[in-house]
């Protein structure tokens, strides 16, 4: 890759990443959904997924904001009232569908990456997938989410080295970083929700700090 390309695809990051602050900063400022920066939101999502849609990989400067965008959207739906909160909700919708686009995995990954990241697979497959259970009401294998948390937290300062992530790494840290989601489905289970709440902090604190 020359640096026409390396500096092209810092352009479309750096407009990605500029264009989230500016949204999230109006709506915890209490100013509700900007629609003239959701629209530049949407238009460097779209950029992005239009250049990296076909490759495996995912340029590391891009992590943090991609795997935090969709939950941080969602949360803040909940918090707005009624027809504000529906404006959010939809742009989140329109958001996570291009997020989709962008980390769609496609072809075989780095032999090497794939060696490192193969027991953090191998801990959220097991046992029935560990986010399929939380999906279908089974609650949070508190087991299961040790292990995927220590792995993650052994391989942490390694994959974050990379200047690339496999796109198969990038679904499973947004996944991670959505788990609280999955607590509205166990409001009549206050102690599986709590556990869930803090199992995602941990996460977050892990990956975002």
């Amino acid at each position: 890759m020359d640096d026409n390309d390396i500096s092209k695809e810092n352009r479309l990051i750096d407009s990605f990443v500029q264009a989230e602050i500016s949204v999230l900063v109006e709506l915890r400022m209490g100013n509700g959904l900007h629609a003239m920066e959701v629209e530049k939101l949407v238009k460097a999502l779209a950029a992005c997924a239009d250049e990296w849609e076909n490759r495996e990989s995912i340029p590391q400067n891009a992590i943090h904001a991609l795997i935090e965008l969709f939950d941080e959207l969602y949360n803040f739906s909940l918090i707005y009232k009624e027809d504000e909160a529906t404006r959010i909700m939809e742009a989140a919708k329109q958001i996570k569908a291009l997020i989709h686009r962008w980390t769609k995995e496609t072809g075989e990954i780095d032999p090497e990456k794939a060696k490192d990241i193969a027991k953090l697979l191998e801990y959220i497959n097991e046992d029935g997938h560990f986010f399929e259970k939380l999906q279908n009401g089974k609650g949070m294998d508190e087991r299961q989410f040790e292990r995927i948390y220590n792995e993650l937290e052994s391989i942490s300062n390694q994959i974050y080295g990379w200047e690339t992530l496999p796109k198969v790494l990038v679904n499973m840290l947004i996944d991670l970083c959505e788990m609280d989601l999955y607590a509205s489905q166990y409001q009549e289970q206050q102690e599986q929700a709590e556990k869930i709440y803090d199992a995602h902090e941990r996460i977050m604190t892990l990956l975002i700090g």
